[in-house]
């Protein structure tokens, strides 16, 4: 290819332009990054800290910063493998190199806004725009990236080039005759990036296997007629096989959750797509249309911007006439540039699959069947292809109406078709502007230095506590996400607190925030809060000669985390957080008392097990009782009483990793909802199946009934008894259970 000067010189420009917007909007985090958390709790925090945490305690791939004594593959606590083990090769592994890990972190995210617009000039440079014409264009399609929003807490998912540099790979296998050569770089390119986030890989596989699908239908199946077929499925292929034989071999657990809760409800949307997400243009909008458009998942956001939504909304008509004239050929060959016209109706698909085409069209058994689709449950992500195309068409449209206007009629409609464009440009760069001030007032934080450096090992060595004495910190109440079965997520401050010292001391974390653990190591965490007669095995898998150290927050605990604190020795308060010490042999005598107890009572009754209805008898047994197969409208019971008491309904779900947990009950009364709340709020886990007991308010004379709501599954041991009893009773097997709960 020939050297353009104006092309290299208005490409120059773009990067110049938009590292001075750069400066203008994060002046103070360019010019100080290491004081400055972009997400000071939560997922920002968590990100943050698993990429710090490796890097100055880690060691490999291997995390060991959250759930103790286990720990799991950096991979799933979006520790951005491949950036923690460059930054271990050049960041000394000391807690002062933290704020420093995180200075590099917001630089990267940031300089990812100026290679995305250079790159984006780039594709509109190939679709033969000016160079000079797409210089604003580029900056704003950029910069109103919905990817800005992943400033805020998933990092990873912050690089705003990938999408643009993986149009012009793929573009480059027809304006190149090298393809071969393509195919490797951008197998390396894509692996990269997938060793930094796998949603990458999944993006981009969408992306060229919508590209190659159209291209194939066009010459109806004929292989051989499909240009670079090889090298491109290649391509396609070998990144993905690369990844997925790496994680087969680099990870020991074979009990992950196969089947993710939620994988159509993180679904892209015509609201999140096509009307605005950012303040104060969402509630605007929101004003004037009565809450009719608010998008439904803020992971599906890829708002276009109104310029792009005006255009494509005034196209509708134009399109459906040239389609009556000009037939299908309208839509396998449009009259666009090659690189152009090669993605536009791909990413219409790509819009389709992210609004959740297999659930649209009743296809979402089909999922059951590409299982490594299920993994990938946030679709919403996949509308961030069509953001970059559908932007890169309009501006093309903008430069071939105002090269027409100057052609025409001597150039007499140059002058107001440059006002049109200015105030187009005008539109969408306040678009832009909106976008990254709302994500920057949501995110900026000047706390880096505090989170991620020595000042909380400091302030405990101060008042005595020797972290060296004690193997990790147990943050209560207790939070553990990741295995998409149960969800502990009331301690957020513990959590947050827990992170800043488990930094600053090197001690790990019980429980956490990770994505797809194991489900055996999940129910070891959660009993450790479980009910008293639950097994807390895991213990026998910590140190006994070291202490845990429990940091408490003024959040709700549970019993059994507020029995923890009442026999653990206070070590360290202040007015977020309270510091209790205690030994794993302490927890042990604690539990094996409360089970003696319990083993001395007497059996005062027989329990009464109901059956659920409609329901279907499974053919496995829980503890010799019977399983129902259960589903949404299932009822566990349907009484009227005739007096107000208080009542416990109790029963256990199967955790399935293959299937979705059923993820509500409801009680309604008279027809009318009275309770309706999640199930996998509980910690109480015991041989893969999850207990659940729920408190009843009677009212006299009306119809109560309790429902399974959600998805199928599988019930057992329905008791229903008065709230202030306790019923004890030994089964033919010799199984004693105290409340449906069997005594060890």
């Amino acid at each position: 290819m020939r050297f353009n000067r104006n092309n290299f010189l208005s490409g120059f420009a773009v990067v110049v332009l938009a590292i001075g917007v750069c400066f203008r909007f994060f002046k103070d985090i360019l010019l100080h990054p290491n004081e400055y958390l972009f997400g000071a709790e939560g997922d920002g925090l968590k990100n943050y800290y698993s990429v710090a945490y490796q890097v100055v305690h880690g060691e490999g791939t291997w995390f060991n910063g959250m759930m103790y004594p286990f720990g799991d593959h950096l991979t799933f606590a979006d520790g951005q493998p491949l950036l923690t083990k460059i930054l271990s090769w050049f960041v000394e592994p000391s807690v002062s190199s933290g704020s420093e890990i995180i200075g590099i972190m917001n630089l990267l995210m940031l300089l990812s806004l100026v290679i995305a617009a250079w790159c984006i000039h780039r594709i509109l440079v190939w679709n033969h725009v000016g160079g000079w014409f797409a210089v604003p264009f580029a900056l704003c399609i950029a910069f109103l990236s919905p990817q800005v929003a992943r400033f805020t807490g998933h990092y990873a998912l912050g690089y705003t080039f990938f999408v643009p540099a993986s149009w012009l790979l793929i573009s480059a296998f027809q304006r190149y005759e090298k393809p071969w050569l393509i195919a490797a770089i951008s197998s390396i390119f894509v692996l990269a990036f997938a060793f930094l986030h796998p949603y990458y890989l999944f993006i981009f596989v969408i992306f060229l296997g919508a590209v190659l699908f159209w291209e194939t239908l066009l010459v109806r199946f004929k292989l051989t007629r499909v240009k670079h077929l090889l090298p491109r499925l290649l391509t396609l292929v070998l990144p993905l096989l690369v990844f997925i034989v790496y994680q087969k071999m680099a990870d020991p657990f074979v009990d992950r959750p196969s089947n993710p809760t939620g994988m159509f409800s993180h679904m892209a949307s015509f609201q999140s797509v096509f009307t605005p997400t950012a303040e104060p243009f969402r509630s605007l909008f929101h004003s004037y249309f009565f809450r009719i458009f608010i998008p439904t998942s803020w992971e599906g956001h890829a708002y276009i911007g109104m310029i792009a939504v005006f255009a494509v909304f005034a196209s509708i008509i134009p399109s459906v006439k040239k389609l009556r004239t000009r037939g299908l050929k309208f839509l396998t060959h449009p009259v666009l540039p090659s690189s152009l016209k090669q993605v536009i109706v791909p990413g219409f698909i790509t819009l389709l699959f992210a609004f959740g085409l297999f659930h649209t069209l009743g296809l979402a058994w089909a999922a059951d069947y590409l299982l490594p689709i299920k993994q990938f449950r946030s679709l919403g992500r996949v509308a961030w292809i069509f953001y970059y195309v559908i932007g890169v068409w309009v501006a093309y449209k903008l430069y071939c109406w105002y090269r027409l206007s100057r052609s025409q009629n001597n150039g007499r409609l140059a002058y107001p078709a440059t006002i049109v464009i200015v105030a187009a440009l005008f539109f969408w760069t306040l678009d832009s502007i909106v976008n990254i001030k709302f994500m920057k007032a949501q995110a900026l934080n000047k706390t880096a230095i505090t989170a991620f450096g020595d000042t909380y090992a400091t302030e405990w060595k101060n008042a005595g506590v020797v972290a060296g004495d004690h193997q990790a910190i147990l943050p209560l109440p207790l939070t553990l996400l990741g295995s998409e079965k149960i969800s502990l997520e009331a301690g957020r401050k513990s959590l947050k607190h827990a992170m800043i010292g488990s930094f600053s001391t090197g001690l790990p974390i019980v429980g956490g925030a990770m994505s797809r653990t194991s489900l055996k190591h999940t129910e070891l965490t959660a009993q450790l809060v479980a009910d008293s007669l639950f097994p807390r095995e895991i213990l026998d898998e910590m140190k006994d000669g070291l202490k845990l150290l429990l940091l408490s927050t003024k959040e709700s605990n549970n019993l059994e985390e507020n029995r923890l604190l009442s026999i653990a020795e206070k070590v360290y308060q202040n007015d977020e957080y309270t510091l209790h010490s205690i030994s794993v042999d302490e927890i042990r005598l604690l539990y094996a008392e409360i089970v003696a107890k319990c083993n001395d009572l007497p059996d005062n009754g027989d329990a009464n097990y109901l059956a659920p209805k409609p329901s279907k008898e499974r053919d496995e047994s829980l503890w010799n009782a019977k399983t129902y197969h259960v589903s949404s409208g299932t009822v566990l019971l349907d009484s009227t009483f005739n007096k107000e008491e208080n009542l416990n309904l109790s029963y256990w779900i199967k955790i399935d990793p293959t299937e979705e947990l059923i993820p509500n009950r409801a009680l309604l009364i008279n027809g009318k909802s009275k309770l309706s709340s999640k199930i996998w709020e509980s910690p109480n886990l015991l041989d893969g199946w999850l207990f659940i007991s729920q408190y009843i308010q009677t009212e006299t004379g009306k119809r109560h009934q309790f429902q399974i709501r959600g998805n199928e599954g599988t019930i057992s041991r329905v008791m229903l008894r008065a709230a202030n009893s306790t019923i004890i009773h030994t089964e033919t097997s010799g199984t004693r259970f105290l409340n449906n709960v069997p005594i060890p």
